[in-house]
């Protein structure tokens, strides 16, 4: 007997076609495929839960974009070293800058003038003679020596002595003291940090207004390092309490009409009360 492959009834041997459907039935000996029903059945055995079991979902295929395809590219070796460099070359140059920085901050600047030390009579002197003038009631002018000026400054800003318990890393007051130049003068403060001296310097020229004299600002340096303009106004804030100090003389400095400086010395003028005493 011969399956038909379409409706799967059986015909006898000697039959070509079908007596159901009229399909043309196969040769005799070769094998049938197996009809529908069949594979199902075999799918159900299979799974050994009378179900064929269902098709596994397929993963939807996403197109990867144009920044992830570029990140997941290799990074070429000679592309990487470079960058290595430059970024080495770059943080060498910041470091020699600011060790650079560092070594003209602690450096002495030129010309700086001897201790002179305290001499208390002597500043009383020359405080004195500095009030008879500023009240003189006739034009009069006084030449005095940077030497004197530094003996007055270091007898009258007193160095405080540093507390128990301070330690080297905390700056300690030293000295005040001026530098003379040929028209103008620097306001010097000496202070120690860790044993080495850090020396703030203001650069200062005086002006002749008709009230008297006034001075400005030109610049300031630590050591041999120039102060940025915008960080000036910190920086006059270091020198409060030495101007607040010497209130007393600058306030009958600032009397005087002219004052003319050169290297070694400074003359005042002032023009005179025009009071009888």
């Amino acid at each position: 007997m011969r399956a038909c492959q379409h409706c799967g009834t059986d015909n006898d041997d000697t039959r070509i076609f079908c007596g159901n459907c009229g399909v043309r039935l196969p040769e005799a000996g070769a094998s049938a495929p197996a009809s529908p029903a069949a594979t199902a059945g075999k799918q159900a055995a299979g799974t050994g839960a009378g179900l064929a079991a269902p098709p596994l979902p397929g993963v939807p295929y996403k197109r990867p974009n144009r920044r992830s395809r570029q990140s997941s590219r290799p990074v070429p070796a000679e592309r990487g070293v470079t960058g290595f460099l430059v970024s080495s070359l770059f943080w060498l140059a910041v470091i020699s800058a600011t060790l650079a920085c560092v070594i003209q901050m602690v450096r002495e600047p030129d010309n700086i003038p001897e201790v002179v030390g305290v001499d208390t009579s002597a500043a009383h002197e020359t405080f004195s003679t500095l009030k008879e003038l500023g009240e003189s009631p006739k034009p009069i002018s006084w030449t005095v020596n940077s030497k004197a000026i530094n003996q007055f400054l270091e007898s009258t800003v007193e160095m405080k002595p540093a507390a128990a318990g301070v330690s080297d890393l905390s700056a300690r007051f030293q000295r005040a003291f001026v530098k003379l130049s040929k028209g103008n003068f620097a306001l010097c403060i000496d202070q120690k940090f860790v044993g080495a001296h850090l020396y703030f310097v203001l650069a200062l020229e005086p002006e002749s207004t008709g009230s008297g004299l006034r001075v400005r600002t030109v610049g300031g340096s630590i050591g041999r390092m120039p102060v940025h303009p915008a960080l000036m106004p910190a920086f006059l804030r270091l020198f409060e309490p030495t101007i607040a100090g010497l209130f007393q003389p600058l306030e009958l400095l600032k009397k005087a009409k002219s004052v003319a400086i050169t290297p070694d010395t400074a003359t005042f003028q002032w023009p005179g009360t025009g009071k009888n005493p």
